[in-house]
C-alpha cells in the first residue's frame, strides 16, 4: 500500500453524499441508508457482522463509481469516502480495487442466477417457467441497472486477471442456469443452442443498459421468451459442433493468414522511394494496425506502448504520431479497420446471392467465420479485448452488431405464415452468434470455428424459417467465399 493512498477516515457524523446511486434498486431505501455505517465505539456487534457490512458498502460503492466514471478512474480514496470506511479498513478487507470489483461482480452473478432459477422453479409448463425466468431477469436488470451493467460489461481496463475471472464467473452463471433448465435445453457442449439463447439475451440486455433504456426490458420479456421457444431440443444429425482438437503448447493450429495480412507483412524499400506517398502511408498504417492487434493478442492491453508498436511495425516514432495521435487512437483505429474488413467480406458475399436470403445469410456467415479464422489477432481484439478497451471500443463493436442484425431483418418478412417472428429476433440472434464467436476466440479455439459454421447457420435461421428449413440450408454446400468474391 502506497503511503500516498492513505487518507483520514470520514468523520463519524458525516452523511453519505446525497447524489449516491447504487447497484441496488432506488426503491430499496436510497443512498443514505445504503452507505450508513454501523454505530461506532462500544456497540457489542459481532466483528464478522461489521466486516460483512463494510464489504457490502464497498461493493455498492465500486458498482456506483464504475457506472459514473469507469473502472480506471476509480480510486481507493473515493471508495473509502463513499462507503464510509477508512483506507486502512479497506486494505484489511481487500488487497486492491480489482479484488473488490471481482467480489462485487461475483455477488451480482450469484444474485442473478438465484433470481432466474427461483422464477424458473415455479410450477407450470416449461414455456410458462421460461417466461417467468425471462421476466425475472428483465425486472432485475431494470431495477438494478448499475449492478447488471457491471455483470454484462465487466470492468473496462481492469486487466487480464479480472477478465479471466469474469469469464469464469460467467461460465459458472451459465452452468447454474443451464442445470436448472431440467432438460429443456441440451447440456451437450456440442449443442450451442443454449449458448446462443443465453448470449443473445445478455447482449440484448447489455445494449439497453448502455443506452439507458433498461425500463424497456420488462415489457420485452415476452418477446425474448417467444424467441427462445423457437429453438427445439436437440440438433439434427450432422450439425453438432466438432470435438475440440488436442492443442499443442501454443494452442490450436491457426488458419492460413488472409491475403490482407500477407500483403501487410511486406516491407517497402527503405530510403528514398518513387512510390506515391499515399501507398507509403497505407503500408505504414497497415503495419501499425497489425502490430497493435498482435501485441494485444500476445501480451494484453497493458503491454501496448507506442515504442513497441513502432518497433513491430518497423516505423519511426514520428511516423507513428503522423498517423495516430496516441496508442489509444491506434487501438481504436485497429478495431475500426478489423470490424470494417470483416463486415465488408460478409456483405460482399451476401450481395452475391441476390434474392436468395437464406443462402445469402449462410454464405456470408461462413465467409465471416473464415475471415476471422484467417485474422486471429484482429478477431481477438475485436470480439474479446474490446470489453477491456473502454466505451469507445464498445460502441464500435455495437455498431458492427447492429449492421449484422440489419441483414437478418428481411427474415421477419420472409418467414412462413405459421411462424410468429418476434420483432427483436434479428437483434438477439446477432447477439447470440457474436457470443459463440467470442467463446471460441477467448478459449483460443479460433481454428475450430469453420467447423462450427453449419450449426451457427442453423441457429441463426431457425426463428425465421423453422428448424427443418434452417437445417436444410445449413447443410447445403455453398461456394467458397473466395469464389463468390472473385
Amino acid at each position: 500500500m502506497a503511503a500516498a493512498d492513505v487518507s483520514q477516515e470520514p468523520s463519524k457524523d458525516e452523511e453519505p453524499p446525497a447524489t449516491a446511486a447504487t447497484g441496488s434498486s432506488p426503491a430499496q431505501g436510497g443512498s443514505a441508508r445504503r452507505y450508513r455505517p454501523l454505530p461506532t465505539g462500544t456497540h457489542g456487534l459481532d466483528p464478522e457482522a461489521v466486516k460483512r457490512d463494510q464489504r457490502e458498502r464497498l461493493q455498492n460503492a465500486i458498482i456506483e463509481l464504475i457506472a459514473q466514471k469507469g473502472y480506471s478512474a476509480v480510486r481507493i480514496v473515493d471508495l473509502a469516502r463513499l462507503a464510509h470506511v477508512s483506507q486502512p479498513t479497506f486494505y484489511s478487507l481487500y488487497t486492491d480495487k480489482e479484488q473488490l470489483c471481482l467480489s462485487a461482480y461475483e455477488k451480482i452473478a450469484m444474485r442473478t442466477a438465484s433470481t432466474v432459477m427461483q422464477a424458473y422453479g415455479r410450477d407450470g409448463s416449461p414455456e410458462k417457467r421460461q417466461l417467468a425466468a425471462m421476466r425475472a431477469f428483465a425486472e432485475l436488470a431494470a431495477a438494478e441497472p448499475e449492478a447488471m451493467s457491471l455483470l454484462m460489461h465487466g470492468a473496462f481496463g481492469a486487466g487480464g486477471g479480472a477478465l479471466e475471472r469474469r469469464k469464469l464467473i460467467l461460465e459458472r452463471l451459465e452452468a447454474n442456469i443451464r442445470s436448472g433448465e431440467d432438460g429443456s435445453q441440451s447440456t451437450d457442449t456440442a449443442d450451442l443452442t443454449f449458448k446462443v439463447i443465453l448470449g443473445g439475451t445478455r447482449e440484448f440486455t447489455a445494449a439497453r443498459l448502455r443506452e439507458g433504456r433498461q425500463g424497456e426490458l420488462p415489457g420485452l420479456a415476452d418477446e425474448l421468451a417467444a424467441w427462445a421457444r423457437s429453438y427445439p431440443r436437440g440438433l439434427p444429425a450432422g450439425l453438432a459442433a466438432p470435438v475440440p482438437a488436442p492443442r499443442g503448447p501454443s494452442g490450436a493450429a491457426a488458419a492460413s493468414a488472409s491475403e490482407r495480412a500477407q500483403r501487410a507483412e511486406g516491407r517497402l524499400p527503405s530510403g528514398r522511394s518513387d512510390l506515391p506517398r499515399r501507398l507509403i502511408v497505407k503500408s505504414q498504417r497497415e503495419r501499425i494496425v497489425d502490430a497493435t492487434a498482435a501485441i494485444v493478442a500476445e501480451k494484453g492491453l497493458g503491454a501496448l506502448t507506442v515504442p513497441e508498436i513502432a518497433r513491430r511495425a518497423n516505423v519511426s516514432h514520428q511516423t507513428f504520431y503522423d498517423i495516430y495521435g496516441s496508442k489509444h487512437d491506434a487501438l481504436l483505429g485497429t478495431q475500426k479497420v478489423g470490424m470494417h474488413q470483416a463486415l465488408q467480406v460478409a456483405v460482399e458475399v451476401f450481395a452475391a446471392h441476390g434474392d436468395d436470403w437464406p443462402s445469402a445469410v449462410a454464405a456470408s456467415l461462413r465467409a465471416l467465420i473464415d475471415f476471422l479464422a484467417s485474422e486471429p489477432a484482429h478477431a481477438r481484439l475485436n470480439l474479446v479485448d474490446a470489453f477491456a478497451a473502454g466505451p469507445e471500443a464498445i460502441e464500435i463493436r455495437d455498431s458492427t452488431l447492429r449492421a449484422f442484425a440489419a441483414y437478418l431483418r428481411p427474415g421477419c418478412e420472409l418467414a412462413p405464415e405459421h411462424l410468429e417472428v418476434p420483432a427483436i429476433a434479428p437483434e438477439v440472434v446477432a447477439g447470440g452468434v457474436w457470443e459463440v464467436l467470442h467463446h471460441y476466440i477467448e478459449d483460443d479455439r479460433i481454428a475450430e470455428l469453420p467447423g462450427v459454421a453449419p450449426q451457427l447457420i442453423y441457429l441463426t435461421l431457425i426463428p425465421f424459417l423453422g428448424p427443418e428449413e434452417a437445417a436444410r440450408v445449413a447443410m447445403a454446400p455453398t461456394p467458397s467465399a473466395l469464389a463468390l468474391r472473385s
